[in-house]
């Protein structure tokens, strides 16, 4: 064989070889909870329990049993309602790829029980009161400093999914364009 096509050759090789390892090591990184995903940038890098780590920002993404949406939408009338004077910043609800996002903004160690706005019936008076929920601290070893909360109802299957994004770094921005990315990207795991 002439050596130009040799050499041509293993060029071609060590170029494919190239593509592929540029194409594995740069894909994205996909959390799946329930009968739904979200998709983060390849940079960041998953622990042993599921959550996803980019320098002071951690994230994790989970399946809720127990709660209906008749449960989170009363939650978020009362964080709406009363949560300022609670600790709950920047609550707001939207829709985003057939899910319904119900979102808020904390400082935990500043989070007290927020409750529902008094109902009357006859002779009785009637409220809920949350207590203040922060389970990454049972997972993450990070003294959190603030957090986002995105709860995810799937609007045909009725099954909840809950996103948290938190850190450590009061510098950080948690309303960045990647973080934005992140939060709808939700999609529908397919079978």
């Amino acid at each position: 064989m002439n050596k130009k096509v040799v050499v041509a050759i293993v060029v071609v090789v060590i170029v494919a070889i190239l593509a592929i390892l540029m194409f594995i090591g740069s894909s994205n990184v996909t959390l799946m909870a329930g009968d739904s995903c979200i998709t983060l940038p390849s940079d960041y890098m998953l622990d042993n329990k599921g959550i996803a780590y980019k320098n002071d920002i951690g994230i994790f993404f989970v399946s809720v049993s127990g709660n209906s949406p008749k449960d989170q939408k009363e939650l978020f009338d009362a964080i709406k309602s009363n949560g300022k004077s609670s600790g709950y910043k920047n609550v707001t609800t939207d829709k985003v790829n057939g899910f319904k996002l119900y979102e808020y903004e904390a400082n935990p160690d500043k989070l007290k029980n927020v409750s529902s706005d008094r109902k009357i019936s006859g002779s009785y008076e009637t409220w809920k009161t949350y207590s203040p929920y922060t389970p990454y601290e049972d997972v993450s070893d990070m003294d959190v400093t603030k957090f986002r909360y995105i709860a995810y109802v799937n609007e045909n299957t009725d099954d909840i999914s809950e996103l948290y994004i938190f850190t450590n770094n009061t510098n950080v921005d948690l309303y960045s364009g990647e973080i934005a990315k992140i939060i709808d990207s939700i999609a529908v795991v397919e079978e």
